[in-house]
């Protein structure tokens, strides 16, 4: 059984500018895991365990997904939490633009995950980049400005997860490239 998710790559440059706004609400928001820079994207369907022979059947079907739908233009909006600002759990970067194409490739993905024995979703998607959680809710100061940056979403990855002492290990299973008919 290996961990898994499936999630859609940001560019670098979005990470890196993400990793400052980080690094401005780490100093006043304390019991707050910030999610690494390298290990920031968008999350479309988390997993968990699965059998690892399911792997090559996913990609091909991740791969043909994505040759269907073009890449998506977003821009990072505003900072939030989930489920709201007086009892945060989850800390995010919202987005805007070409959300309703991530949200049908979000919602094919689970038709997918679900014909391959997986449980479907139970929570709509939000287009949004997870960059911290809270074990223990508490109120925080998400008063940072964040600049409007345009982005193009590319990629559709079907990662595997490692936990460790210092953190999640993400590596990549397969990658399907948007608009494009063949997977690496």
């Amino acid at each position: 059984m290996i961990r898994t998710f499936i999630a859609l790559e940001i560019p670098r440059e979005i990470k890196v500018y993400l990793g400052e706004i980080i690094s401005g609400l780490r100093q006043k928001n304390r019991g707050v895991k910030w999610v690494q820079p390298e290990g920031l994207h968008i999350t479309l369907k988390f997993l968990g365990n699965i059998d690892e022979g399911l792997v090559p059947s996913l990609s091909r079907e991740l791969a043909a997904l994505a040759a269907a739908f073009p890449a998506a233009h977003v821009s990072l909006s505003r900072l939030g939490a989930f489920p709201d600002a007086k009892r945060p759990r989850v800390i995010w970067a919202g987005l805007i633009g070409d959300t309703a194409i991530l949200a049908d490739i979000a919602a094919k993905t689970d038709q997918i995950c679900t014909s391959l024995g997986m449980e479907p979703e139970k929570r709509p998607f939000r287009a949004h980049i997870t960059i911290g959680r809270l074990k223990l809710p508490t109120v925080v100061d998400l008063a940072q400005e964040i600049r409007e940056r345009d982005f193009t979403i590319n990629h559709v990855i079907l990662y595997k997860s490692e936990l460790t002492p210092s953190g999640a290990r993400y590596s990549v299973l397969h990658r399907s490239v948007l608009g494009q008919e063949k997977g690496e």
